[in-house]
């Protein structure tokens, strides 16, 4: 059976990358990721200051099933504070063992995922550019993918294969 997994974009930490399209990282992340990793797409969240979006940011993202949440504008750290709410009520919804997929590389998150780790089992996957990545979240995400040149990359898993002895 499937986990449950939920995607967070944080897109003012990770934009969209020259040469590529917001229709092309959704469709990375669901043929590379979710697929592969045999997980159930239950929401996929991309938070930001609305106002600041590119229109036909917007327009993709609604058309592949993205939900566009709303960040307080001016704020600061508006944005990570409304993604951690976000997973914590994904975590309480889907019950133990699910997936977070994060694509940011900012600190700011491990504490509150290293917490759902440690409580609920969560498994996360982390997506981050080249050398734009806090080394404790790197250290703390089950698989590490790197997003380069129109791919996604698995740079790194800390998961152990399990023996059927």
């Amino acid at each position: 059976m499937a986990k449950p997994c939920a995607v967070f974009w944080d897109i003012q930490n990770i934009d969209v990358p020259k040469g590529q399209t917001v229709d092309s990282i959704v469709d990375l992340i669901r043929s590379t990721i979710i697929k592969p990793y045999n997980l159930n797409e239950i929401s996929f969240f991309c938070v930001c200051d609305v106002h600041q979006l590119p229109s036909n940011f917007g327009q993709s993202l609604t058309a592949l099933n993205v939900d566009i949440v709303q960040a307080y504008n001016g704020i600061k750290d508006s944005a990570d504070i409304k993604m951690m709410d976000l997973m914590r009520k994904f975590v309480k919804f889907s019950g133990q063992d699910c997936t977070i997929i994060l694509l940011s590389g900012d600190a700011d998150y491990r504490g509150t995922l290293s917490d759902l780790k440690r409580l609920h089992n969560v498994s996360i996957h982390l997506i981050r550019l080249a050398n734009s990545c806090s080394p404790e979240l790197d250290k703390m995400a089950d698989y590490t993918f790197m997003l380069a040149n129109g791919e996604l990359k698995l740079v790194k898993s800390n998961v152990q294969a399990t023996s059927m002895d």
